[in-house]
């Protein structure tokens, strides 16, 4: 006799994400509500707005599970200016 167990998830991986994308957005209007300013403040911001992306890409857009360049472009179309405003940010400080 074959049986499967099917294990029942609490909640959904994409409905995960989508709260943690939820949470990281939260986090960064209470840094701005608060008034928080300066540089660690800025690229704490900015990683946020990095790792929103890359799970936008993975989940939402389908690419967790491809390789190859569509995975690289998502890849640098986050890092190359995630790069470019942290190296702005931090010469500017």
């Amino acid at each position: 006799m074959n049986t499967m167990h099917t294990k029942r998830r609490w909640i959904r991986p994409c409905t995960a994400v989508y709260l943690s994308m939820v949470a990281l957005t939260l986090v960064t209007f209470l840094i701005g509500a608060a008034g928080a300013n300066g540089l660690g403040a800025s690229l704490l911001v900015l990683a946020f707005a990095l790792i929103k992306g890359g799970l936008l890409g993975d989940f939402f857009m389908g690419l967790k599970g491809l390789r190859g360049p569509w995975r690289w472009v998502i890849f640098l179309w986050l890092f190359v200016p995630g790069a470019l405003i942290a190296t702005a940010f931090i010469l500017s400080s």
